[in-house]
């Protein structure tokens, strides 16, 4: 999922590292370090803004704005749900929100201005439903999170298992990798 505003910051970005060379063209002393500034500024906007976006990996929820990145990890999430915020006069945002462990992140990203204050748009429903796609596939395949309980070796007695599990903890590694 990404952000179609990215492509307008890359642009603007562009624009004003564009713009540096030109103001330290042959300027005071003064128009060398704001046109400086302008290309770096310009140039940093159009880097970041190029990788924005939201990415949906094995791990977790992977988040990129302009100013951060976020790595939200499947097992921690709660619940994946639409949240409104008031945004200026007459606007509202609506938001993917991600409740986790630690709190709630808002996938900015990926909000909408919208008019109505009551309505949820459209796109932002459809990226809801796919996070929350995600996170059901994740959940019943995971056996971290405790939505698919154990195998428990059936037909053994109690003594059958202690043997089984002593057996297994007393065998050590040996060649077998550690990752499983």
């Amino acid at each position: 999922m990404h952000t179609r505003w990215r492509w307008v910051l890359f642009g603007l970005g562009a624009a004003v590292a564009a713009s540096g060379p030109i103001a330290m063209a042959g300027g005071p002393w003064y128009g060398y370090v704001f046109g400086g500034l302008w290309c770096l500024m310009g140039g940093t906007v159009a880097w970041r803004s190029f990788g924005m976006g939201t990415k949906l990996t094995p791990r977790g929820i992977t988040s990129n704005s302009l100013d951060r990145q976020t790595t939200v990890e499947w097992c921690d999430v709660r619940a994946v749900e639409p949240a409104r915020r008031r945004n200026l006069v007459f606007f509202h945002t609506a938001a993917p929100v991600v409740r986790h462990d630690r709190g709630a992140e808002v996938l900015t990203e990926l909000s909408l201005l919208s008019v109505k204050k009551d309505v949820v748009p459209e796109r932002t429903r459809r990226h809801v439903t796919e996070l929350q796609q995600a996170l059901k596939a994740h959940r019943a395949g995971c056996p971290r999170c405790g939505a698919t309980p154990k195998a428990v070796a059936a037909g053994l007695g109690l003594g059958a298992r202690v043997r089984s599990r002593l057996r297994s903890l007393l065998r050590g590694n040996g060649g077998r990798s550690i990752v499983r």
